[in-house]
């Protein structure tokens, strides 16, 4: 285990401070750690919806060292574009521009500006903290909930697949693309250092983040939910890098049984056996998906 974080214990300091909002067992506190680890003292970082739970709310809760304006609801692009450019007036181009949001502020209701924020070429790395619904206000569907979920506008559960939002983000020439989660907290350290390389930006970084809260899991199971959507296919682990996409944790045929996965969240109690079927399909297709990418990149290296 030492070997495994060696590079993040090289870190000493500590930009997230203690006492943060966050519910507890949720996912966002060690992403947004492990995030700040791997960027530096040198780093401006705008928060939206669950985001500021974690990297705080004035004058009580949580703050990191770091400057941190939280934006409203929707800008997240709007407000990274505007961040870049500042800093670029003030003469610190060198600085990281960082957003840590959720996905329904990313994903849906600011998609256009963030979308506009990359076709641009800004400087910066949005890292998409998600739990997989609108978790900061009660929970309801959101465009990544996953396939089948409760959620407290479908309490029937989700009728449709998520939204992927990494390949969307891939599409728009992004020069750094990359999916992490929780439960490999060294892994999002090394995605992010990758991500803070200029020539690596504009960078998007999508994080499962467990929400004991909406997903109706234990809090202290919190990292295991996180490591058994890898390991059971439905959270894909991967990276392209300026032309190269590499997969990794490729689950095999030892993989977790979704019904495991499915079996540690109160969100899908309701599911059928055909529900399980269907959801197993949609893992196979999503997983066929990302292998075809992978060979489609690999032929150009």
């Amino acid at each position: 285990m030492q070997k495994q974080f060696k590079e993040v214990f090289k870190i000493k300091e500590e930009f997230m401070l203690a006492g943060g909002r966050s519910c507890i067992g949720c996912g966002g506190g060690i992403l947004t750690r492990m995030a700040f680890k791997a960027l530096g003292r040198n780093t401006i970082v705008s928060a939206g919806s669950c985001g500021t739970n974690t990297t705080g709310m004035f004058p009580i809760g949580a703050m990191s060292t770091f400057p941190v304006p939280v934006g409203l609801l929707g800008v997240t692009g709007a407000a990274l574009s505007g961040m870049e450019i500042a800093a670029k007036i003030k003469g610190r181009e060198d600085a990281n521009i960082v957003a840590i949001c959720g996905d329904g502020d990313v994903g849906d209701i600011g998609f256009g500006n963030v979308s506009a924020c990359f076709e641009r070429g800004h400087k910066v790395i949005l890292i998409l903290q998600d739990n997989q619904g609108y978790a900061a206000t009660g929970g309801q569907r959101s465009g990544t909930t996953a396939f089948k979920a409760w959620t407290r506008s479908t309490p029937e559960g989700k009728s449709r697949p998520p939204k992927y939002l990494p390949l969307i983000m891939l599409a728009h020439d992004a020069p750094y693309v990359a999916t992490c989660s929780v439960a490999y907290p060294e892994d999002i350290f090394r995605k992010v250092k990758k991500a803070a390389e200029k020539e690596n930006q504009p960078a998007f970084i999508h994080c499962i983040t467990p929400c004991p809260t909406n997903w109706k899991n234990e809090p202290s199971t919190s990292v295991e939910v996180a490591r058994q959507a890898v390991t059971c296919g439905i959270w894909p682990l991967w990276e392209y890098e300026r032309g190269v996409f590499t997969r990794l944790v490729i689950p095999d045929k030892k993989q977790t049984p979704v019904e495991d996965w499915l079996g540690l969240q109160g969100r899908f109690k309701h599911v059928t056996r055909t529900d399980i079927e269907e959801i197993g399909a949609y893992i196979k297709e999503l997983n066929d998906k990302i292998d075809k990418y992978a060979n489609i990149y690999s032929k150009n290296i």
